[in-house]
């Protein structure tokens, strides 16, 4: 897998600067919001900063080799979602932004179930006789995150006086549309794990094999 090794190296050299980028952006947004006295916001910003320390405890708890490409996936994401979404306000002011991230939200944990997958069996890459399983797994597993992301949004709502679900307008459809979107992602990254299991290196499978290969399965080198 040379050329994954290759694209591994290419994201190390991308994320030095992403995260650089992605820290400065949540700085100083949150002193933004402090000077304005918003708590709400302020406390999203410096949510999304504590985001690359969990990942770097993640690895380090578990003594676990740097998984570049996934990495920047999980980054892209949360700057997607917080830092433009919450911290800018992207979610009111352009309609349709929040069901773009619930489609991506789908999509990335699909890549998070497809890398569990891998850490819960034993051996090498999983192959072709353990894709219905995998697909099952990633499907599932990504429409209960999706289950819990709305109980998540329902509680943050009583905590905050904030309607995160619009339910004042729209009832339980929101919600509703919110996971129909995420299981259209899910649907749609379905295809990576036929790619993992066959050894072809894309833009997630690619992140999977990359952490499976640095940290879970002996010899895959």
């Amino acid at each position: 897998m040379e050329r994954n090794d290759l694209r591994e190296r290419r994201f190390q050299k991308i994320n030095r600067a992403f995260v650089a980028l992605y820290c400065l952006t949540g700085c100083a947004l949150a002193a933004v919001y402090a000077l304005r006295g918003d708590g709400y916001h302020l406390g999203v910003c410096l949510g999304t900063l504590a985001i690359p320390a969990a990942m770097a405890a993640f690895y380090r708890l578990l003594r676990l080799e740097y998984a570049h490409q996934m990495n920047f996936l999980i980054l892209t994401f949360t700057a997607l979602a917080y830092t433009l979404g919450s911290g800018l306000d992207f979610y009111r002011r352009f309609p349709g932004y929040d069901k773009l991230v619930h489609m991506l939200s789908g999509a990335l944990v699909s890549l998070m179930c497809m890398a569990l997958f891998c850490a819960l069996r034993p051996g090498g890459r999983p192959g072709r006789r353990e894709l219905p399983l995998l697909l099952a797994f990633t499907f599932f597993g990504s429409m209960a995150v999706a289950g819990l992301w709305e109980i998540g949004e329902y509680a943050l709502s009583l905590i905050t006086g904030r309607d995160l679900q619009n339910v004042a307008a729209t009832g339980v459809g929101d919600s509703m549309r919110d996971m129909i979107v995420c299981m259209i992602g899910t649907l749609a990254t379905l295809p990576a794990a036929a790619h993992l299991v066959d050894g072809r290196c894309r833009l997630f499978s690619g992140a999977v094999h990359a952490f499976g290969e640095k940290n879970l399965w002996e010899g895959a080198k």
